[in-house]
């Protein structure tokens, strides 16, 4: 059995070729899903990982959007 560390995530595979788990990061691994092959237990995680990426830049604007309560650009006294 090979585990393979892959961003983060383990890719651990279960029958060569055939089967491949994917567990999420530390500190608990836990099981996220069940892939064909290697490649496609890699592009699984790439994907995840761009969603996550996306969730939290969508998160970050709207809290910088609800601090700015006027709507527009504050000017910088100096």
């Amino acid at each position: 059995m090979l585990n393979l560390f892959y961003r983060g995530y383990v890719i651990h595979e279960d029958i060569r070729s055939i089967c491949y788990t994917v567990y999420g990061a530390k500190p608990d691994r836990a099981e996220m899903r069940s892939r064909g092959t290697v490649m496609e237990a890699m592009k699984w995680v790439d994907r995840d990982l761009a969603q996550v990426a996306t969730l939290r830049w969508v998160c970050r604007d709207n809290t910088l959007r609800n601090n700015n309560t006027s709507g527009f650009a504050q000017p910088a006294f100096l």
